[in-house]
């Protein structure tokens, strides 16, 4: 996925965006389908508008701009939604770390992985606030539905990771228990 679609897609819920704004949230910790730096936004913005993908909605006298998507914009978005393939490939460098923890003391992994349970905590927290906003402003229309779905999805993934984490952790508590008996003890699949 290129970040243009992504910038379309954040467009297409019908809200002018500002750069600022596509920014945060593509540095959320919780909207986590696309990474991208301000300069990397900023640049993909300008080659948008260019192409006709989006418009100035409005400008400021700050130079606050909100874009939105046009009808070119949503007909790029809809033929990558039906006719690229989707890119499954993986890079996260915390599951990385996870994979590797090995390599240190036992004091030094447990410290990465208790980080990494710290981060998930946040974003369940972060998560459940969003969820339950969104429950109080509930919307019934396609785009609602779709991201609070996303949303219930993300929580779902958090809580199977910090499920995960908390036997990677006793694993090294417990090197002398079977790492299948530890994870068995919680299935990742209960809520």
């Amino acid at each position: 996925m290129a970040l243009r679609h992504a910038i379309l897609s954040a467009l297409s819920r019908g809200e002018p965006r500002t750069g600022y704004e596509l920014n945060a949230s593509f540095r959320s910790n919780v909207d986590r389908a696309w990474q991208a730096s301000p300069s990397q936004v900023y640049a993909e913005l300008t080659r948008m508008e260019q192409a006709g993908y989006i418009k100035i909605n409005e400008r400021d006298e700050r130079g606050r701009t909100e874009y939105v998507i046009t009808a070119g914009g949503m007909d790029e978005l809809r033929r990558w939604l039906v006719h690229d393939n989707v890119d499954r490939s993986i890079r996260d460098d915390a599951i990385l770390r996870l994979l590797t923890v090995w390599v240190l003391d036992d004091e030094t992994a447990r410290y990465i992985i208790e980080a990494e349970i710290a981060y998930q905590r946040k974003r369940q927290m972060d998560l459940r606030r969003l969820i339950e906003t969104w429950n109080s402003m509930r919307e019934d229309n396609r785009v609602w539905r779709t991201r609070r779905a996303m949303h219930d999805l993300w929580l779902a993934e958090v809580n199977v990771m910090l499920r995960w984490l908390n036997g990677l952790l006793k694993s090294f508590e417990e090197p002398q228990r079977d790492i299948a008996e530890i994870f068995d003890e919680t299935s990742l699949l209960d809520g």
